[in-house]
C-alpha cells in the first residue's frame, strides 16, 4: 500500500473538516458550509459511507478526498499535505519527494521552518536574565499568567541591531556542517532581517513578542508589543508573506477553533493581551484581530464555526468605530452579531483583574446589544447632532446608501423589517419609500470554477448535440455509476451479447464513452479494475487530476449507493452494461451493406481499429467473431454494428 493510500485509510474525514467546519449529521452524511466560496447555506456534504470518504460541495464544486482538502484550505502542497496528515495520524512516511520551487529559501517549508526557529529564539530570550528582563517587566506589569504566557508561546526581541542576524549566522552554519536546512533568505522573506546602513538588522528589536498560529497551529507571523516609551508603532505586525495574510488570519484562533464549533458562539476583542487573558480566564472561544479592521475573509472563517458573534471593542471612540465596521462586514452574513460593553471603560484584561471580573463579563457578553440596533442607534444619535433639514436628508441618504450597498436587502425579513420601522419611526418617512430609496448591493465578478482543458483526439469528432445521444450519455452514467457503488467490483463480471463473460475492465474500452469526463473516469476506474486489487472511491478521488472529475465521481458514487439499497448491486452493474451496450450499438456507424464480403484488408482495418480501444481482449474476439457470423450469414439479428463499426 503506497503512502497516499495509508494516510487516507487512517484518516477520518468527518473529523478533519470538522476540525475547521461545524458539521451536523443528515442522513448518511455529515453537512455545514463549504469554506471554499462564500456560502450562506450549507452547501458542503461530507460522505463516508461503506468506507468510502469524500467531500464536495454542491454550489461551487470543490470536491475531493482528505489530501484533496488539506491541500485546498491550508494552501499546502501534496507532499506537504500528505506529511501533514501523516504526523497527525502517526504514520512514518516512506518516501515523498517534494514538488516546491527551485528556490529552497522560499519554499512554504523552509518559510515555515524559519518562523519556528525565529519563535524558538524569542521564546528564549524571554527566559534569559538580561535579554528578557524588559519583556518579563511587562507581562507582570499586566498581570499575565505565567501558565498563559506557556501556551500562547510569547517571547522576547532583545532591545540590539543583530542578535537574530547572529543567531541565524550559527544556525545556517551548522546547517552546512549536516544540521536541519536553513536559509539566510528564508528570515528575510519574512521580515525577521532585514536591511540596514551597516549591513542586515533584526525586524524586531526591543519588543514583547506575539506569535501568531494558522489553524493548524503552526507559527506564521508575529505581533510585536513596543516595550519603550516613544517606540513607534506601539504594536507591529510581520509582513504579509506567502504563510500570512492580516486580512485573513486571526489571532488565537488555533487555540478557540474547537470551542467556538462546539458552542457555536464566537467573542472578538481587539486585542492579543485580551484574548490571552479571557483564555487565562477559562473563556476559550475568543479571537483578537490583528489591528485591523475585520475583512469579509475574516467573516467567511468564522461564518463556517460559529451561529453567534460578539464584538466586545475598547470602550472609547476608536472602539466604537472598530465596531461600526464590523457590523458593516458582518453586516449581510446569515450570522446572529451583537456588540458586548463592558463595564466602567475597561478592557477585557482590566475587567478579568478585578474581583468578581469574570461575572461582570458574563454579564457584559448576556447583554450584548443586537448589530443592527447598534447600528440604528448610532444613527440616532447622528441624526440627531444634525442642524438642519437638508443635514438630516444627507445623513438618511448616506445610510441607506451604505445600507444597501452591503446587501441589506438580503437579511432576514424580520430583522430587516426591524430596521426599517425603526428608521421610519425616527425620519418619518414611510417605510416603501425608504426600501425604494435604498440602492441593490454591489456585486464583484462572478467567482467561476476553471475546468481542465480536453486534449484534442485523433478520432472523428461526434455530434453529441443529437437526440440519439441522449440516451447514451444516460447510459454511461448508469454504468459507472453501478459499478462505483459496487463493493466486491475487483473481480466482478458482466455478461454482454454475443460475448462470453467478461471482467469489467475487459467489457467496454475507454473509445465507448462519448463524453470526456466519462472517458476519463472510466479510465481511471479500468486501471484499478485490472490491478485486480479492492479499491474504494476515496483511491479514484486520489487519482483524478481535475476537480470536476473528483466531483463526478462523488456524485455517481452516491447515485450508485441509493439504487444499490433497494436492488442487488451486481445485477444492476450488470443490466447498466446491457444497456450501455444496447445504446453503443443504437449510435453506432451504419453497418457494412448486407452481403459484402468480408476480406482480409476489412477484418485487418477492424482489429486495429479495435486495438485503438485500448485493453480489451475480450473485446477483440467478439468482433471477429460477429463479423464472420454477418458474412456467412447475410443481415439478421445477429449483426452487431457495434463490433464491425467501432467508434
Amino acid at each position: 500500500m503506497s503512502d497516499r493510500d495509508r494516510v487516507l485509510e487512517s484518516t477520518d474525514l468527518v473529523a478533519l473538516v470538522g476540525e475547521h467546519v461545524a458539521l451536523k449529521p443528515k442522513g448518511r452524511e455529515h453537512v455545514g458550509l463549504c469554506p471554499f466560496h462564500d456560502d450562506r447555506s450549507p452547501s458542503m456534504a461530507v460522505v463516508t459511507h461503506k468506507g468510502n470518504a469524500f467531500y464536495k460541495c454542491f454550489a461551487c464544486g470543490a470536491a475531493g478526498n482528505a489530501i484533496d482538502f488539506v491541500m485546498e484550505f491550508h494552501k499546502m502542497s501534496f507532499p506537504e499535505a500528505l506529511r501533514h496528515l501523516a504526523t497527525r495520524a502517526g504514520i512514518p512516511l516512506r518516501n515523498v519527494r517534494d514538488e516546491g520551487p527551485k528556490d529552497p529559501a522560499t519554499s512554504r517549508e523552509a518559510l515555515r521552518a524559519a518562523m519556528a526557529a525565529a519563535n524558538r529564539f524569542y521564546r528564549k530570550c524571554l527566559v534569559d536574565e538580561r535579554l528578557g528582563a524588559m519583556a518579563r517587566a511587562h507581562i507582570e506589569r499586566r498581570e499575565l499568567a505565567a501558565a498563559a504566557v506557556a501556551q500562547f508561546e510569547l517571547g522576547a526581541s532583545p532591545d540590539g541591531w543583530d542578535h537574530l542576524v547572529k543567531h541565524v549566522d550559527r544556525l545556517v552554519a551548522h546547517a552546512a556542517a549536516g544540521g536541519d536546512a536553513l536559509h539566510r533568505e528564508s528570515f528575510e522573506a519574512l521580515g525577521l532581517i532585514r536591511p540596514g546602513q551597516r549591513g542586515p538588522i533584526d525586524g524586531f528589536r526591543g519588543r514583547l513578542m506575539f506569535p501568531i498560529h494558522d489553524e493548524l497551529g503552526n507559527c506564521i507571523a508575529f505581533g510585536a508589543r513596543a516595550l519603550k516609551d516613544g517606540d513607534e508603532p506601539k504594536y507591529l505586525n510581520s509582513p504579509d508573506s506567502p504563510l500570512f495574510s492580516k486580512g485573513r488570519t486571526l489571532y488565537a484562533l488555533h487555540h478557540a477553533r474547537r470551542t467556538i464549533i462546539e458552542t457555536k458562539h464566537v467573542l472578538i476583542v481587539e486585542g492579543y493581551v485580551d484574548a490571552l487573558a479571557l483564555h487565562a480566564a477559562g473563556v476559550h472561544n475568543v479571537v483578537a484581530t490583528l489591528g485591523t479592521a475585520l475583512t469579509k475573509e475574516h467573516a467567511r472563517t468564522l461564518q463556517r464555526m460559529a451561529e453567534r458573534i460578539t464584538l466586545v471593542f475598547d470602550p472609547d471612540a476608536a472602539g466604537e468605530r472598530a465596531a461600526d465596521r464590523a457590523v458593516e462586514t458582518f453586516l449581510a452574513v446569515p450570522i446572529d452579531v451583537r456588540i458586548a460593553k463592558l463595564p466602567d471603560g475597561l478592557d477585557a484584561d482590566e475587567l478579568l483583574n478585578r474581583q468578581g471580573g469574570r461575572a461582570a463579563f458574563d454579564a457584559a457578553i448576556d447583554a450584548g446589544e443586537d448589530a443592527l440596533a447598534w447600528m440604528v442607534r448610532r444613527f440616532r444619535a447622528d441624526l440627531r447632532s444634525a442642524e438642519s433639514m437638508s443635514g438630516r436628508q444627507q445623513r438618511l441618504q448616506g445610510l441607506l446608501q451604505k445600507l444597501g450597498e452591503l446587501g441589506f436587502r438580503s437579511i432576514d425579513a424580520l430583522r430587516r423589517r426591524f430596521v426599517l420601522n425603526a428608521l421610519s419611526e425616527m425620519v418619518q418617512v414611510p417605510v416603501e419609500t425608504l426600501e425604494r430609496s435604498m440602492p441593490a448591493a454591489r456585486t464583484g465578478a462572478p467567482m467561476t470554477v476553471a475546468e481542465p482543458a480536453v486534449e484534442a483526439s485523433a478520432e472523428p469528432e461526434i455530434d453529441t448535440s443529437a437526440p440519439r445521444f441522449r440516451a447514451r450519455f444516460a447510459a454511461e452514467r448508469n454504468f459507472l455509476a453501478a459499478v462505483l457503488a459496487l463493493e466486491e467490483r475487483a473481480n466482478a463480471r458482466v455478461q454482454l451479447p454475443d460475448a462470453e463473460s467478461l471482467p469489467l475492465a475487459e467489457a467496454f474500452g475507454e473509445s465507448h464513452f462519448v463524453l470526456p469526463e466519462h472517458r476519463s473516469l472510466w479510465t481511471l476506474l479500468s486501471a484499478r479494475l485490472e490491478s485486480g486489487k479492492p479499491f474504494r472511491l476515496q483511491d479514484v478521488v486520489a487519482d483524478a487530476s481535475a476537480p470536476t472529475l473528483k466531483r463526478l465521481a462523488g456524485e455517481l458514487y452516491e447515485t450508485g449507493s441509493r439504487r444499490a439499497e433497494s436492488a442487488d448491486a451486481l445485477q444492476l452493474v450488470q443490466t447498466a452494461a446491457a444497456d450501455l451496450d444496447r445504446q453503443i450499438r443504437l449510435t453506432a456507424e451504419p453497418p457494412l451493406p448486407p452481403g459484402k464480403a468480408l476480406d482480409a484488408t476489412t477484418l485487418q482495418e477492424m482489429v486495429e481499429r479495435r486495438r485503438r480501444e485500448g485493453h480489451r481482449p475480450g473485446a477483440i474476439a467478439r468482433a471477429v467473431r460477429g463479423a464472420a457470423r454477418n458474412a456467412t450469414a447475410g443481415p439478421g439479428p445477429a449483426y452487431s454494428p457495434r463490433m464491425e463499426h467501432p467508434q
